[in-house]
């Protein structure tokens, strides 16, 4: 293996930065964050689309996340992709589920609109009008992750931490920091009762800094 410490080109406030960051974390790997705006010179260097994350080690130059975290489990430790079939099927599920729909419908569709619209000046009513439509698209898909999350446990597929958990949370904590959380925790209180206790983990609490909750939480304290 090369010894070469890895640098990931990200940002803070990415959900899939801090899911490769999270993940090198618990896998005892020591690596640098080098912030770089999507789309900027910095990303587009290492990204031919402009995306981050990239990881950097030694020769080899690994863009998009899943990529990476095939880079990962082959290079470092595959301890996050479990071994038997049935749960690694459960992992892939969520990650898919993840990547296709929240982060489209939720993510971008609800939280990033309110981002943009409360940095463009708007007012909370005009904000709470803009969303309707889209709250309206996001509920039904956190209703699924709802009915795909265990009753209990500290994972959400199986009886150890896995990839499904550090490709979720990031996302999750982006939409329990914005003022719809209240709407989403409604319809779907296991989730954020995983996503509470996720929040006190190690890779979590580390990787807490610069993040969308962490910059709205420095706001409140103005």
């Amino acid at each position: 293996m090369d010894n070469t410490v890895p640098t990931i080109i990200g940002a803070s406030w990415s959900s899939y930065t801090r899911t490769i960051c999270m993940a090198l974390i618990y896998l005892g790997v020591p690596f640098r964050l080098q912030h770089a705006y999507p789309h900027s010179k910095l990303a587009y260097a290492h990204h031919p689309f402009g995306r981050i994350p990239t990881l950097i080690h030694g020769t080899h130059r690994v863009f998009e996340t899943m990529a990476i975290r095939e880079y990962i489990d082959t290079v470092f430790s595959s301890q996050l992709t479990p071994n038997d079939l049935e749960t690694r099927v459960k992992m892939a599920q969520w990650i898919s589920a993840l990547n296709d729909y929240v982060f489209h419908y939720v993510v971008e569709g609800v939280c990033r609109r309110r981002l943009l619209s409360e940095a463009a000046g708007k007012s909370q009513d005009e904000i709470t009008k803009l969303l309707v439509r889209p709250i309206k698209r996001a509920k039904p898909i956190i209703a699924e992750l709802e009915a795909m999350t265990p009753d209990d446990g500290d994972y959400l597929c199986g009886q150890q931490l896995t990839w499904a958990d550090l490709f979720v949370y990031p996302a999750l904590a982006v939409i329990f920091a914005l003022p719809e959380a209240s709407i989403f925790m409604e319809i779907a209180p296991k989730l954020s009762t995983w996503t509470r206790k996720f929040e006190k983990r190690k890779e979590a609490i580390e990787t807490f800094k610069g993040t969308i909750a962490d910059d709205r939480n420095a706001m409140a304290k103005l």
